[in-house]
């Protein structure tokens, strides 16, 4: 609705003119986007079995955020999920900054009996990957855990790659149970950095350690039901 109305600061493409009384220009695309998404949101929230709160979308989006599990159950839940995100894109499409866009590796996809070698590509916090040169699709999160479990190239210290994989939501890793991981010798150091005489470590070689563990095992089976 901010940028329906071009209210965001700093935008590029904001108009509206330096004359005295001119109006800021009013984008009417994302104002009918940003209005098809308050209805979707409205229209399930009114189909659950217990009184939803009244106010603007966001409101609404938190309460219905808070009983997904409730949702589950719904015969409709994967309609909403699909609607949602449609509308969440379209309205994403709409707005002035275009969503930050990040590479999920070479597609892989065979399209006529042809490897298709382009590039995978997903917003930021997107759960749709897809191909710019043939269309195939995918999903975001195992594009990303394909690229971690194939990281054998990446080098960095043992902390900093359980942090980032922690921090992503990829994989739970204490500092703690990898460094004992070492010690078992169920995770070898990939090098040595000369500078400071400290091993280093894949990130691939880190969470396939991780997913021998019974948590990561436990993951694997939940991600794949």
């Amino acid at each position: 609705m901010t940028t329906a109305a071009r209210l965001d600061v700093g935008a590029p493409s904001v108009g509206g003119g330096s004359h005295a009384g001119s109006k800021a220009p009013v984008n009417l695309t994302a104002l009918d986007l940003a209005q098809a998404l308050r209805v979707i949101i409205g229209k399930y929230a009114s189909q659950l079995p217990i009184l939803g709160p009244f106010g603007e979308p966001p409101a609404k989006a938190a309460w219905l955020l808070q009983r997904i599990p409730t949702i589950r159950k719904m015969g409709w839940a994967a309609e909403f999920m699909a609607e949602l995100y449609d509308a969440v894109n379209n309205c994403r499409h709409a707005t002035d900054r275009s969503a930050e866009r990040v590479s999920l590796g070479e597609c892989g996809n065979m399209v006529d009996d042809e490897y298709c070698y382009g590039t995978m590509m997903s917003i930021v916090g997107g759960r749709i990957a897809k191909c710019r040169t043939c269309g195939a699709t995918d999903t975001a999160r195992d594009r990303q855990q394909w690229l971690i479990s194939e990281a054998w190239h990446v080098q960095a210290f043992l902390p900093d790659i359980a942090r980032w994989l922690t921090s992503s939501g990829h994989a739970k890793i204490d500092i703690k149970k990898a460094r004992n991981w070492v010690n078992a010798g169920k995770l070898e150091a990939d090098a040595c950095d000369v500078g400071t005489r400290r091993n280093l470590f894949t990130p691939a070689a880190v969470i396939a350690a991780y997913r021998e563990t019974p948590t990561g095992r436990r993951e694997q089976l939940t991600n794949a039901s």
